[in-house]
């Protein structure tokens, strides 16, 4: 049961790291058309910057849980290099649970922040009068996601 549990988790971080990479792709296209745009035609689609933000946003928060779980995240290993294999294990299961906290933590907070935006229709001050509320869906998707693969790597470490 618990390994079905990891599969899906594993897979759902992977999928949230297709779609990272797909919004990469998408800053990547707006900002060439937008350069082709200006040097061709000398107009512009006045949109790209805010766009690309809105999509370097998905890029961060998408891709968080896949980094996590293919140990990309930054680690410093001075203390841990010090320790023996059973402290380790206790500060890394200490660590990790104090990061499931600030992630659960941030993970409510940025849900209660996108109902409040969509309940008040809040939209940005530009051109494009984007609804906020749908570039911000992708910061409690990520925590969402992160925080199963730290739950995740808790139970690994326990059950080690």
């Amino acid at each position: 049961m618990i390994n079905k549990f990891f599969k899906a988790v594993d897979k759902l971080c992977d999928y949230g790291a297709y779609l990272s990479s797909f919004f990469m792709i998408l800053i990547v296209a707006l900002i060439l058309f937008e350069i082709m745009l200006r040097t061709f035609f000398h107009t512009s689609t006045l949109i790209s910057d805010e766009f690309s933000a809105y999509f370097f946003v998905s890029v961060v928060m998408l891709g968080l849980a896949y980094t996590f779980k293919e140990d990309g995240h930054i680690r410093i290993t001075l203390i841990l290099s010090r320790l023996g294999k059973k402290a380790e294990k206790i500060l890394d299961i200490v660590t990790s649970t104090i990061a499931l906290i600030l992630t659960l933590f941030i993970f409510y907070h940025s849900l209660i922040m996108v109902f409040e935006t969509c309940r008040l229709d809040m939209r940005a001050d530009s051109i494009a009068e984007t609804p906020l509320f749908i570039p911000e869906i992708a910061i409690p998707i990520g925590f969402f996601l992160f925080s199963l693969q730290i739950i995740g790597k808790i139970i690994r470490r326990i059950r080690q």
